[in-house]
C-alpha cells in the first residue's frame, strides 16, 4: 500500500521497561483502532520505539494527543510521543529494504528475494515475512554465531524459533535434526515455508510446545528475560546432561537474574561465558553431568 503524504507517530518506550508481547499486541491494536496504516517496532534501538503510519486525514496537530490519551487509557508504557511527516512509502515492499545478505563466517544468511554473493559458501535463505529472526537484531546474531561456532550435533532445540534461522543454520552446517518451538502460529507458518525453501523439511519438526521427555545436546532460546526465567524448569528438562544451553533476548542488566534461575538449585547449570553486543547479552550454560 502506498501512502501519500503520510504522518508518522513515534512512540518512545521507557528505558527501564521491556514490554511483553501482549503489551506490544495491545499497543498495535490501539494504534490500528485509531487509524494507523502500518506499524514498525524498532527494538534494536534504545530506547525502543514504535512507529505508526497515518494517512493524510490524520495529519492534524491533535493526532499526537489522541495517541497519547489512548495509550494512557490502555495502561501501556511509553515515555514520549512525537509526530512528524515522511515521504511517501510503499509499505508492502519497504520492509525488505532493511534486509541484505549477511556473512556469519561459516554461513551466509540471504533474503529469499535476493541472490547470494559469489563468495558465499553455505547459504541459508530466509524470508522473515511476519516472524522475528533475520540476523539483523543483535540477539539473533549473537545466537547464530554461537550455534555456528559449535561442532554439529545430533540434534538442536530452538525455543522461540521465529523464522527458523537458528535451527536451520545448524542444519546447514551438519546437525542431523532440529526441533523449532514457537507459540505464534504465524511464526510456525513462516518457519515451515523457510524450511521448504531450503530443502530442510525432512530434518526439522516445528511445533507450538516444548517436546516432552526428549533431551537435546544443544538448546537455544532467544526470547525475553521474563519467559526465560519463568520457563527455566521446562527448558532445563530439554537439555541433556553435559549439554549446552544458549540464552538470549536478554539485556545486560538482566543477566544476573537469568543466570540465578538456571544455576541455583534445583537446576544445575554452569556458566561457560556471557557475550555482549550493545546492550544485549547471550548466556552460554552447560548442564552438569548426572542431572537429568
Amino acid at each position: 500500500m502506498t501512502i501519500e503524504g503520510w504522518t508518522a507517530i513515534e512512540i518512545k518506550l521507557p528505558l527501564e521497561v521491556q514490554p511483553t508481547d501482549t503489551e506490544l499486541d495491545v499497543m498495535s491494536g490501539v494504534l490500528f483502532e485509531i487509524g494507523a496504516q502500518g506499524i514498525e517496532l524498532r527494538d534494536a534501538e534504545r530506547p525502543m520505539m514504535v512507529i505508526a503510519a497515518f494517512s493524510p486525514e490524520f495529519g492534524s496537530a491533535s493526532l499526537r494527543h489522541s495517541v497519547s490519551a489512548a495509550l494512557e487509557d490502555a495502561g501501556l508504557p511509553f515515555s514520549h510521543v512525537d509526530q512528524r511527516g515522511y515521504e511517501p512509502i510503499d509499505w508492502s515492499t519497504h520492509w525488505r529494504s532493511h534486509f541484505h545478505p549477511m556473512d556469519f563466517g561459516k554461513l551466509w544468511v540471504v533474503p529469499s528475494w535476493l541472490e547470494a554473493p559469489a563468495e558465499a559458501g553455505h547459504v541459508l535463505w530466509i524470508d522473515p515475512s511476519r516472524a522475528f529472526g533475520t540476523g539483523l537484531h543483535a540477539t539473533t546474531g549473537l545466537c547464530l554465531r554461537a550455534v555456528l561456532d559449535r561442532s554439529p550435533t545430533s540434534s538442536i532445540l530452538d525455543v522461540g524459533t521465529g523464522t527458523g534461522i537458528l535451527a536451520f543454520g545448524a542444519l546447514k552446517l551438519g546437525t542431523a535434526h532440529a526441533v523449532g518451538v514457537d507459540n505464534d502460529p504465524e511464526a510456525l507458518d513462516v518457519a515451515t515455508e523457510n524450511a521448504q525453501y531450503n530443502g530442510l523439511s525432512d530434518r526439522v519438526e516445528l511445533r507450538a510446545t516444548l517436546p516432552d521427555g526428549v533431551m537435546f545436546p544443544l538448546v537455544v532460546a532467544n526470547i525475553l528475560a521474563g519467559p526465560l526465567i519463568e520457563m527455566a524448569p521446562e527448558i532445563s528438562a530439554c537439555v541433556a546432561p553435559g549439554g549446552v544451553l544458549l540464552l538470549s533476548g536478554i539485556l545486560g542488566t538482566q543477566v544476573d537474574g537469568v543466570v540465578a534461575a538456571y544455576r541455583n538449585p534445583p537446576l544445575s547449570f554452569d556458566v561457560l561465558t556471557v557475550a555482549h553486543e550493545g546492550e544485549w547479552a547471550r548466556i552460554d550454560l552447560q548442564k552438569r553431568a548426572g542431572h537429568g
